[in-house]
């Protein structure tokens, strides 16, 4: 794309060369000839080869630098490149090491790659890529233009909606962790339930997400799952959630939309977070606590203000400490005075 095409897809004003023509978009201090960059500070230190850099509206460019001036230079750098560097495209194609049902419903244009398999009674929609060593179980229904990467696995009874990558290893529909305390074992509770993942959510390598028990377990639309990330049965996740890697989500929780949930969070079951509530890493949410809106952490889990009361506090317990034995030593004096 050429600088000034460039600037009309991200609505930025161009400083500079419109002709320039860009291939590929790259890290500021990495950047050169045919490739573009972003800074996101106006105050930042520039210093760059690319051929044209995104800055903020208010920043001041040299002379002999293109730039295209936006309000989010991140978020233009990021339309740019799912322009520039598209995902890999496969040409329709069933290989013939697939196993796939005879009664399956498979689109002519779908991508099936080698050592898959597709289960009685289950749909592919068009334009999906199921590749190497992809497994769909019985009753699937997965939708148009997904992507399922190596060694996925979709058990029976699932649905995925339009437009979801399913990174390596990912399984969705396992059994939930669900038993019941007889005499002498333990009894499992059924595990009955689907999955449904609605669409263009992206779900990291090594996740697992569980079917409910007797209900389903869901995903809402455009929400975005780490790597290494346990969903238990019955959960139920919003719209636009963003959920880092490994945290760990128990059974019947809820997570409304447009949530953030930081890397290593541990979930109680039946814990709810409320639309737009941030929780940040390692944090610990009791079983049945409500999270309301704001910013939280700590273990149990508080407000971003208390918790950063509660450690201020924790680090003075040594001056505390240095302080009472003196007054201790000063009142034995004192006594021993008398």
């Amino acid at each position: 794309m050429k600088t000034g095409e460039i600037a009309e897809l991200v609505h930025g004003q161009l400083v500079g060369n419109d002709s320039i023509e860009i291939c590929r978009v790259a890290a500021t201090g990495n950047a050169s000839n045919g490739e573009i960059s972003f800074l996101e500070r106006a105050d930042a230190d520039l210093k760059t080869s690319a051929a044209c850099v995104l800055v903020p509206e208010n920043f001041k460019p040299a002379d002999s630098l293109t730039v295209i001036k936006v309000k989010n230079p991140k978020l233009a750098f990021a339309l740019i490149a799912e322009v520039l560097h598209p995902p890999k495209q496969r040409d329709p194609e069933i290989h013939p090491t697939a196993v796939i049902s005879e009664s399956a419903d498979v689109a002519l244009n779908a991508f099936i790659g080698a050592f898959t398999c597709v289960g009685d009674n289950s749909s592919v929609g068009e334009g999906t890529q199921l590749r190497a060593g992809a497994k769909i179980g019985d009753n699937v229904s997965i939708g148009r233009n997904c992507i399922l990467h190596p060694n996925v696995f979709v058990e029976d009874g699932c649905t995925l909606g339009d437009n979801v990558i399913l990174h390596a290893g990912v399984v969705i529909g396992s059994d939930g962790f669900g038993f019941v305390r007889g005499e002498d074992r333990y009894v499992k509770f059924p595990q009955i339930g689907i999955v449904v993942i609605e669409d263009n959510v992206e779900i990291g390598a090594n996740t697992c997400v569980d079917r409910g028990a007797l209900g389903e377990t869901r995903i809402g639309e455009g929400t975005k799952i780490d790597n290494l990330v346990q969903i238990a049965h019955n959960v139920q996740i919003g719209k636009r959630v963003v959920i880092a890697a490994q945290t760990g989500i128990s059974g019947s929780t809820v997570i409304e939309d447009d949530c953030v949930i930081g890397g290593q969070v541990g979930f109680g079951d039946h814990a709810r977070v409320q639309s737009g509530a941030i929780i940040g890493s390692q944090a610990g949410v009791l079983p049945g606590k409500i999270v309301r809106p704001g910013v939280w952490w700590g273990t149990p889990i508080q407000p971003l203000d208390e918790y950063k009361r509660q450690n201020a506090h924790v680090k003075g317990l040594a001056r505390l400490k240095e302080e009472v034995k003196k007054l201790s030593e000063q009142l034995d004096a004192l006594n021993g005075e008398k």
